[in-house]
Formats: C-alpha cells, structure tokens, sequence
C-alpha cells in the first residue's frame, strides 16, 4: 500500500479513523462543545491566511530543522497532549511517543492519557514534554513533576485552560458516559462496538480504560470513583500564585498553556515561565473564546520579539504550520491530526502523519520560494 498515495492528507485519514471508532469515543476527539463554533472558527482563521510566492528564486532548498527552548528540533512542531488519547486509539501514547522521537520531534504526554509517565518518557527520549493539570494536592502535583523529571521529560507545559470540565453536547448525544467514563457497557455502547470490532480489539490487546498516571493517588474503588477523584482534584486549581509554585518546583524549562488575553501573557512573563502556548482547547472548551492566532499580534507585542510562543487548535497541515510560523510563532503543536492517523492506521499512522506534515512544508517552501523558516514572515499577503 503507497500510504501517500491513499492518504495524502489528514483528511483522508479523518474520514477512515471515524468509521473505525465508535461514536461514543469520537466525540471525544472530533467535536468541539456548544454549537462548535469555535472549533470551526480555528479552521477558517487559518484559512484566511494568505501566503505569496516569490518567484525566480532558483534552487530551493528547504530547512525544517529550529532550534526552540534549548533543543534541537527536526520540524518546527510537535504532538500536542491529549488526555485520554488511549480511548481514541488504544495504546496510541506509545505508538505517538516512538514515532516522534524517530522523527526528531516533541511528543507531550497528558496527566490524563491512558498510559504513564515512567512508560512513555523512555520512548519519548530527550524530546518528551510532560503537560500537567495542576491538583489541588500540592503533594500529587510535586510528585507528577518528580516523577516527570525521573522518567527522563524535558519541558512541562501546564495546562490552564481548563478551569472547568465543558459541556461537550456532542459526546451526549453519542451516548457517552460523561463525567465518569463508568467501567460498565451500556447497551448503546454495547452495540456500538459490535460495530466497531477493531476498535473493540485493540482494546482488548491493549487494555481497559486507565488513568495510570493518577491511580496511585486515588482510593481504590473503581474507575467510577477514580474518574471523580480526578475531576475534584484537576478542576478550578490553577491561579498565579499556584503558577509561582509550579515554578519554584519544575527545574527545567516551562510552558503554560491556554492564554489568550494580553494582560495574562504579561503577567506569565513576569513570573519567569520560560514561554507560552496560546490555544482555545481546540474549541472543546468554550464556544466564544476567540481563535489563538486572531490573539497573536497582539501578545507578540506585549511579551517582546524573543519570548517563545507556541500556537496550537484548528491546525490540519503542513501549510497551517507554515501559517503560524509567519503570523510570529515560534512553534507548533497539533493534537486531533496525530490521533486521526493513528486511528485510521494504527502504528503506520503515526509515522505517516509526520511524513504529511514534512512534506507539505517542504511543498508550500518551494511554492513560496523560502529556503528558512524566519523568511516566512515576508510573504503575508497585505
């Protein structure tokens, strides 16, 4: 099979992950909340960005390779946390963990992805990012970060925008059990996976649902209980001075993530985070929060030239990529693209996702007549 030849673009790799994963589970990962407005919004901004080619440039010679907080990179993007990655595709934490780092990129493990720390930073090597949902127990949150720094994870990006749990109407109406993620099938969900047998399968092979990096914690009563212990402990935690701890506690670089007010960024500067992920959860938070890039400029100006800001929501392509680059990030980060592929086609998918993404780039490079990715800037239109 010619994987480029089938499945050129994450689209194509959208549409055959859906047939294979139940509805309950999709909803998950596809859908935005409210009216998915925002979720849409992200696609459209990106697609309002308009590049112009220079032409007679002669040979091109396109570079990928940047340097971002202290590491080298192979592409300027990397595989963003997704809790519950493992409910979209089991075991999809190792499969994206490997192929990143083979292909020279970040791969960042959620608080809340199915599979553990001390699993995943061995694979993820010296690119593995740690992404954590600060707990109301100061002790859990010491011991997540201890146990990030031993398993070898180099930057941790905490998450702050998810101060509540959202309302997700389209998981409802798939028949998911949200909230709790209960251990017992429902007969909607039972006959859902009669549906889906591979998806039922690999699930098999690879294991219940688990939060294997919160268990411990936990009192051991079931996945019910364990799913509302999470809930209380990594809701609504989060504020500056929590910030200020996080800080004194993690030695290496940090990233927070989620703003998107001006005033916020200067006051993350302010406190020493070493950068910035402006997001909107990929619209699966609030449907009137506006879009990340809409907010870049702006921030740009507030925290100065040299303070490294990641965008991520609504990014699809390679071409996408190249966008934010020249909007005035620095790096990248896609989530539901990565999940799609490994979705589609399992272990295969991973790799193949990164092969789009590389090759597109090196494709819209030559179109624009770049060699660099700092000359990008240059060719927005207007």
């Amino acid at each position: 099979m010619d994987l480029m030849q089938d499945y050129p673009r994450f689209a194509e790799l959208e549409k055959k992950a859906s047939r294979r994963v139940p509805p309950f589970a999709w909803a998950y990962l596809a859908s935005g909340t409210g009216k998915g407005v925002a979720a849409r919004r992200n696609l459209q901004a990106l697609d309002k960005v308009i590049l112009t080619p220079r032409f007679l440039r002669g040979a091109i010679k396109p570079q990928l390779a940047t340097r971002f907080l202290g590491h080298d990179y192979a592409l300027p993007l990397g595989v963003a946390p997704i809790g519950l990655s493992s409910l979209i595709w089991p075991g999809s934490e190792k499969m994206l963990a490997r192929a990143a780092a083979k292909a020279g990129i970040p791969y960042c493990l959620s608080t809340v992805a199915g599979d553990s720390i001390e699993n995943i930073g061995p694979l993820a090597g010296d690119k593995g990012w740690f992404q954590l949902y600060p707990p109301q127990d100061r002790a859990m949150m010491r011991d997540l970060l201890a146990r990030a720094q031993a398993a070898g994870f180099q930057k941790l990006l905490v998450t702050a925008d998810v101060p509540a749990a959202s309302r997700r109407e389209d998981m409802r109406v798939a028949g998911a059990p949200l909230g709790s993620f209960r251990s017992q099938v429902t007969p909607r969900i039972f006959y859902q996976l009669l549906q889906h047998p591979s998806w039922a399968l690999a699930t098999l092979r690879n294991g219940s649902l688990r939060f294997r990096n919160l268990e411990k914690y936990a009192p051991p009563s079931g996945l019910a209980n364990l799913t509302s212990f999470i809930g209380q402990q990594l809701h609504g935690a989060l504020d500056w001075d929590y910030m200020a701890e996080i800080r004194q506690v993690w030695p290496g670089p940090m990233l927070l993530k989620g703003l998107l007010a001006v005033e916020d960024a200067a006051q993350a500067k302010a406190i020493g985070l070493d950068g910035m992920v402006l997001s909107n959860h990929g619209g699966r938070q609030f449907d009137a929060a506006p879009v990340p890039i809409d907010q870049l400029p702006a921030i740009r100006g507030q925290v100065g030239p040299d303070f490294p800001l990641i965008v991520d929501s609504g990014i699809r392509s390679g071409l996408d990529v190249l966008r934010v680059l020249a909007l005035g990030a620095d790096f990248v980060l896609l989530g539901r693209g990565f999940l799609y592929a490994v979705a589609a086609l399992g272990e295969a998918g991973a790799d193949h996702a990164i092969a789009i993404l590389t090759e597109e780039m090196q494709n819209a490079m030559l179109q624009l007549g770049v060699e660099r990715l700092d000359q990008l800037a240059d060719r927005l239109a207007g």
